[in-house]
């Protein structure tokens, strides 16, 4: 199921797929080890996979491992809260080895 849209604060993400489902989910349990809360702006959708990417896409999320993620972890169908923004293009910050 591919990524059509997203909207995020820190690493709470309102997530939109191709079949039209929108869920409210945090993924700091899922990516937090290898995406630092300043790289969390770095986030974009790649068109061609439809995958969340980050840090220009060195670390990135297969469109189905995160669409059954949030189905087991956020918030299906609920509505976006105005808090959330859409992400800007930062630099990457160099994540610690």
């Amino acid at each position: 199921m591919k990524l059509q849209n997203f909207h995020n604060n820190r690493f709470e993400f309102s997530l939109i797929f191709a079949n039209g489902d929108n869920i409210i989910v945090n993924l700091k349990d899922l990516i937090g080890e290898y995406v630092s809360e300043s790289d969390l702006s770095s986030a974009v959708i790649d068109a061609e996979w439809g995958c969340l990417e980050f840090c220009k896409g060195s670390i990135d999320i297969e469109p189905s491992t995160l669409y059954h993620y949030a189905l087991q972890n956020g918030d299906f169908n609920k509505l976006s809260d105005k808090s959330m923004l859409p992400t800007t293009g930062f630099r990457c910050a160099p994540i610690v080895g």
